[in-house]
């Protein structure tokens, strides 16, 4: 069973990306999460993440890591470049794929309003707009959630993202593409 490593920034984005993880590579996979935790500390983090990484299966090193966060308003190409050259220097056993996801995990959560009715139980609408513009897809998540009286945790982003049409976000959410990509390559 191939084992991934996943580096991200907090426990909501460990709970869902871990899901959509199982959900792309389609298969018997083991995701092992490492939560940065505070907002902002992943790029400072991340490079020693990595190294742990080299003994978190079982005492031997996973077949790949992702280090995945949000953009939060900056160029995604921008921080995957100097996510990339943080690790120039340092040799690992595995891959490491690196994706920032715009704007932010909430985007790609929002891009199926039939897996949002479902995990409500009430008729959720379309949002008619490019979700990747969003500049707060987080609050207009959690009011979606709470209009249905839902409490926005760690365990209803992974309902979601174990509901949500994969090519549904994949068209909403260009990046998810580049999600995809990681995992396959």
């Amino acid at each position: 069973m191939p084992t991934y490593g996943l580096i991200v920034e907090g426990e909501y984005d460990a709970a869902a990306l871990t899901e959509l993880i199982r959900r792309c590579a389609a298969g018997n996979i083991q995701v092992i999460p490492r939560q940065c935790a505070q907002k902002g500390s992943l790029m400072k983090k991340f490079p020693a993440y990595l190294q742990e990484l080299h003994w978190a299966n079982q005492g031997q090193a996973v077949d790949k890591a992702l280090v995945i966060r949000d953009a939060d308003g900056k160029n995604p190409g921008e921080l995957v470049a100097r996510m990339g050259t943080s690790i120039v220097s340092r040799s690992c056993l595995f891959p490491v794929k690196f994706v920032v996801i715009v704007q932010e995990l909430e985007t790609w959560l929002l891009a199926d309003h039939e897996a949002l009715s479902q995990v409500t139980r009430k008729r959720i609408s379309k949002i008619n707009r490019p979700l990747e513009s969003i500049a707060d897809p987080k609050r207009r998540l959690q009011s979606i959630l709470s209009e249905a009286g839902i409490a926005y945790t760690a365990e209803v982003a992974r309902k979601i993202a174990a509901t949500a049409n994969l090519e549904r976000i994949e068209y909403r959410c260009p990046i998810f593409r580049t999600f995809r990509q990681a995992i396959d390559d």
